[in-house]
């Protein structure tokens, strides 16, 4: 869960920081708020597991999520106290555990904190606990997505690919069949539920086959993205990590990064594209299935975009939002044979 930058900067001293609840809500929809603010002497009662020094200073942070979450400053650093008030503790662990591997592996991203005896999360009042490093930076926006980034975020994607198996829980992709299934069943009748149901089962029935497998982050868009000072700093938001063809990161990075005011960036995507084979050559066969995955994308947050703006959280101002997504599966539609022959 992301801060506006005026949060970011209540939140500090100074220093604009990014604010992840990894493990909080659905990045999908709208959570409950929770009001359960802790005074310090339950703060120091977390901390005490993780630190022998008990002069510290802290804030809470209004992130809006189901979660509790405080900025912690001590020692010199910054840290994110994260409470989670609606999340298991199995589902801590694993992501925990996945991002102490993506640390191991050299990938940029959240830091996790370990208790002194080692634990990487703990509880408090039987609800799961969680300390990270404080991320300096800002959120990639469209208008900073840069040649630059775009290469070093393939790269880092590439890296990611290579990072070997991760210990997750999820058997299946956050935007799999069964998804499609439960958002055209909350659709209404008429000229969109009928395009967005052929669209999909059509889509399935074409499902590429051979493809490189891996775990993938599934999630490739700008507020996932840190930068500082113009340059690319981490990845965040590992709560889809999923077991999938590996150009779908790709295809997502495509879709969410480069394509920007109606059209698709065509630097960009060589950008993004080139950085990652300097890490990891792609087959044939996946540069043909780019633009079946940059389709794949765009038909999901069509008919998400829909539900959630329409349905869901009615919002009059973004309820045409999803016509955007149509867009981008129409562009990719017409144009199938045009992402392998960006790159040379």
């Amino acid at each position: 869960m992301y801060l506006s930058k005026e949060q970011r900067i209540a939140a500090g001293t100074g220093n604009i920081g990014i604010i992840i609840d990894e493990a909080g809500a659905d990045r999908f929809g709208e959570p409950e708020v929770m009001d359960n603010k802790l005074e310090r002497p339950e703060i120091a009662t977390i901390l005490a597991k993780y630190f022998s020094d008990k002069d510290f200073d802290y804030s809470r942070i209004d992130s809006g999520s189901s979660n509790s979450t405080y900025r912690v400053d001590l020692n010199g650093q910054s840290y994110v106290l994260s409470i989670f008030e609606s999340n298991d503790s199995g589902h801590v662990a694993e992501l925990t555990s996945i991002l102490k591997q993506l640390e191991e592996c050299g990938i940029k991203s959240s830091r996790v904190v370990p208790t002194l005896d080692g634990r990487l999360h703990s509880t408090f009042n039987d609800k799961p606990t969680l300390l990270k490093e404080f991320i300096a930076g800002e959120e990639l926006t469209h208008a900073t997505v840069t040649v630059s980034v775009a290469s070093d975020i393939g790269r880092e994607l590439a890296r990611l690919h290579g990072s070997g198996e991760f210990e997750t829980r999820r058997d299946t992709q956050h935007y799999g069949y069964e998804v499609f299934e439960g958002i055209a069943a909350e659709l209404p009748g008429g000229n969109f539920k009928n395009w967005y149901l052929d669209e999909y089962n059509r889509l399935f029935a074409d499902f590429p086959s051979n493809l490189p497998m891996g775990f993938v982050h599934s999630d490739v868009f700008p507020g996932n993205v840190i930068i500082e000072n113009g340059q690319f700093k981490c990845l965040l938001d590992f709560e889809y990590l999923s077991y999938y063809p590996l150009v779908f990161d790709l295809a997502c990075g495509i879709v969410g990064l480069t394509w920007q005011n109606g059209s698709l960036k065509a630097n960009l995507s060589r950008s993004l594209i080139s950085g990652y084979e300097a890490e990891r050559q792609l087959a044939k066969e996946e540069y043909e299935a780019l633009p079946y995955f940059c389709r794949y994308i765009a038909l999901f947050f069509a008919g998400w975009r829909y539900r959630q703006f329409n349905i869901t959280f009615p919002n009059p101002e973004r309820a045409q939002d999803y016509l955007e997504m149509k867009d981008v599966f129409e562009a990719f539609t017409s144009q199938i044979s045009g992402i392998g022959g960006y790159v040379e």
